[in-house]
């Protein structure tokens, strides 16, 4: 039997360097932000939205999105 591990948080704070595995996250207004394909970068689910990983975490708490 395997345990569901818990989705990892980053509170909004200083720079950090950004997860390897560049994980989907949602930030505390509710928008769903995923890895553009090839980029550093991340855009919301609409297409409306787009930033890297840096302003995202200096900006927005986050929680990632299990797949």
């Amino acid at each position: 039997m395997t345990t569901a591990t818990p989705p990892r948080v980053w509170l909004a704070a200083a720079p950090c360097p950004a997860p390897a595995d560049r994980p989907v996250v949602r930030d505390q207004m509710g928008r769903r932000w995923q890895p553009e394909n090839n980029a550093d970068s991340y855009r919301t689910a609409d297409g409306r939205h787009h930033a890297d990983w840096l302003e995202l975490h200096t900006l927005f708490d986050l929680v990632e999105v299990p797949r």
